[in-house]
Parts: C-alpha cells; structure tokens; sequence
C-alpha cells in the first residue's frame, strides 16, 4: 500500500506492516521517515536491529541468514535494508520476495533506497512484494511553491505560530536546504514557546541557510528572473567559481539556440525542462540568444585573462540577458 510522508506517522500510531519502502532523492525527508518507523518499532518491542548497506558483489546470503535466525534473545527484530542508488539482483529479489510471502511476526523489514524509477523498479517483483503486505512511502522534493506550506505546518507542530510574512521570509531564506530550514524552526520554537513569531523576530534569529546548484540557476531563467539572481547570489556566497557559473549559463544558452534555430536541443532533458526551455527560448528570439553566447564567449576570455573585465558582473549580465530582463546602463558596457 501507499502511505504518503506525511501520513505515515498517523499510519504508524494505527498500525505496523511486516514491511516498509522509503524512497525518495531528498535526504531529510527520507531520514524523519526512516527515523519515525524506527521509533515505533522500538515501542512495539523491536529491540533488536540488524543493518544492511548494499555495495557491489553484496552478500544476499547474509540477509536471508540473518531473517531465518532468532534474535539473541529470542526477541523482535527490525532489519533494516539500505539500498542507495542499487537494487537487488535475482538473487536479492528472490530473497526479500521469499521473505513478504509469509512474513515472521517477530521480523520487520524496513528498505531504504533512491527515487524509485517507473521502468526500472515499479512493477518488480520485490517492489511488488513489499507493496502486498508492507508500506511505500515516496519521497518528493518539497518545491519553492510546496515550501511555504511545509514549514507552516512544521511551525504548528513545534508549537510555534508565524505570520505569512514571516512564512515567506524563511522560505525564501532555507529553500533548497530543508534540513537548515528545521533547524531554524525548531531553534525560533525555543526562543519563542506557544508565541507568534513575525518577521522581525525571524530576521533577529534566522541567517540565510539558502543551498543551491548551478541547475536550481539555469531552471530559474525561465520562471523567475529575481529568484535566478538570488540564487546566483546564493553559489557565489557558497563559493562556487565563476567559471562553473559561466559553463551552466553558456550550457542553457546553446540550449535556446538548438531550439529556436528548429536544430532541437543535444541535450537529454525531461519533458517539462525541454518544453519551459523551448518556450523561453521562442520568447528571447535568436539574436538575444546570439547577443547573450558572445557576452558569455567575452566572459570566458575574461577568466582565462584573455580580455579585461569582471567575470563577476558578466555572469550577472549574462544572467540578466537570458532571463530576457533588460541591462542596467553598468552592464551594457560587459
């Protein structure tokens, strides 16, 4: 059966399946879940835990050893299966398939794993074993639009009230970092129990715990050209190198032209990335495309000392250029 994240502790209080997969590519999430079952396995007396982390040439003798035997007293044991990017071969699948057929009253398998993909994973046979008699639980990325939700509804767990200005000041400071963005919660929730935090409180407490990748930027183009520079901001202030920055932006930037010039993009994209990037790129038209390639060629020379000029305010130009904002008169000049 499916059990949404945020279900799954309600699910847990009700009842407990012989099984458990959570799966997802964002780690806090993953973790709370994974630590939430743990929990409550603990308070149904499963007190023994063995865990196993799959590597190459993993033993999946061991596993089905470890699932036949009793546990040093004689007690409930919780084994723990940690997958990561892998899956299991025949062999594996056979194991943990032999496993849910009958499941023991005295074990509890909890699988841990990377986002599970359609055509690799849904549908095999010990995905399918777990979903007859156990819980999965998938993991997705809370999104800048899903985020102002999500920590409103955490605030309200930690006892703590904000108001929607402060709400949309801490998502615009945590977002891409969900782990920092608890933290800060849980801190605001000590230094104000059972009160209404507002912004000014936040801005006394709360440092910009922003992380992104040069992705989060090039996505950014085409959505929104304040969140592009704030997070251009955000990697400069990690220390991310202008040449990386340069690279993902020239990259973005070939990209509108295969698209506009009807070539179609060599990159391999995801259907919705092709279609914002399509559509963005009609929108420039190929000579912004082609103004905005030759700032970046003037950029690169500019790194590699070839040429004077700041690195710095050409990325930001360039940044400006394919977010389609025009130039302030200081960076014409780029």
């Amino acid at each position: 059966m499916q059990i949404r994240a945020e279900q799954l502790g309600k699910h847990l209080q009700q009842s407990l399946l012989p099984a458990y997969l959570i799966a997802g590519d964002e780690p806090f999430q993953l973790g709370e879940c994974a630590d939430l079952l743990r929990q409550r396995a603990r308070e149904q007396g499963f007190d023994d835990r063995q865990i196993f982390t799959v590597v190459d040439r993993f033993d999946w003798h061991e596993l089905r050893n470890e699932t036949q035997s009793m546990g040093l007293f004689g007690g409930r044991k919780l084994i723990e299966l940690r997958l990561g990017e892998k899956r299991p071969d025949k062999d594996g699948s056979a194991v943990i398939c032999q496993l849910l057929n009958n499941p023991p009253d005295d074990i509890m398998l909890l699988i841990t794993a990377s986002k599970l993909d359609r055509r690799r994973d849904v549908g095999s046979k010990w995905v399918s074993a777990v979903d007859k008699v156990g819980g999965i639980t998938d993991i997705w990325p809370i999104d800048a639009g899903r985020l102002p939700g999500w920590i409103e509804q955490r605030c309200k767990q930690r006892g703590l009230q904000a108001d929607r200005d402060a709400i949309a000041l801490l998502s615009e400071l945590s977002e891409g970092n969900l782990l920092a963005c608890a933290q800060e919660i849980d801190k605001l929730a000590l230094l104000f129990p059972d009160q209404s935090v507002s912004v000014g409180e936040l801005q006394q407490s709360v440092g910009d715990c922003s992380r992104y990748s040069i992705f989060d930027l090039t996505d950014a183009l085409s959505r929104d050209p304040g969140r592009a520079l704030r997070i251009l901001d955000g990697l400069r202030a990690e220390g991310t190198d202008e040449a990386q920055i340069l690279w993902a932006l020239a990259r973005e930037a070939r990209i509108y032209e295969a698209f506009v010039s009807g070539h179609g993009s060599s990159q391999r994209l995801p259907q919705q990335k092709a279609a914002e990037a399509e559509r963005h790129a009609i929108h420039l038209g190929l000579p912004a495309i082609g103004a905005a390639l030759a700032l970046a060629a003037r950029v690169d020379q500019s790194i590699k000392g070839m040429r004077p000029g700041d690195p710095r305010s050409g990325n930001t130009a360039l940044t400006l250029k394919l977010a389609g904002q025009p130039l302030p008169a200081i960076f014409e000049l780029m």
